[in-house]
């Protein structure tokens, strides 16, 4: 996957909460490996989310608060990749702000 140079992950996994990598890793394996569409993927990483947070037993965000959140971690990516043949410093400053804040 560009910038990440990782490759989606098909589960979240790890004794800790997930990370924003681990959520948009997630939603890329059902947007691409799945082939579902936008909203689906958000409905089927937001189910995930919340089955790991009533595990941990906490409250969670409203449904629509977290599809939100998801799909504007995409539409952020979407963006970022719709730019990426430029090599200028902003553009770069981007990406790294991108990647520190997964």
């Amino acid at each position: 996957m560009w910038l990440l140079d990782k490759a989606p992950e098909p589960d979240i996994l790890g004794a800790r909460l997930p990370s924003r990598e681990q959520v948009f890793l997630f939603f890329m394996y059902q947007h691409h490996v799945f082939k579902k569409t936008v909203p689906d993927s958000v409905w089927a990483t937001s189910e995930k989310l919340k089955a790991i947070w009533g595990k941990a037993k906490l409250t969670t965000k409203t449904d629509v608060n977290i599809r939100k959140n998801v799909k504007n971690l995409f539409e952020e990516y979407q963006a970022l990749k719709k730019d990426r043949n430029r090599i200028t410093d902003r553009a770069e400053l981007k990406r790294k702000i991108w990647k520190g804040d997964l």
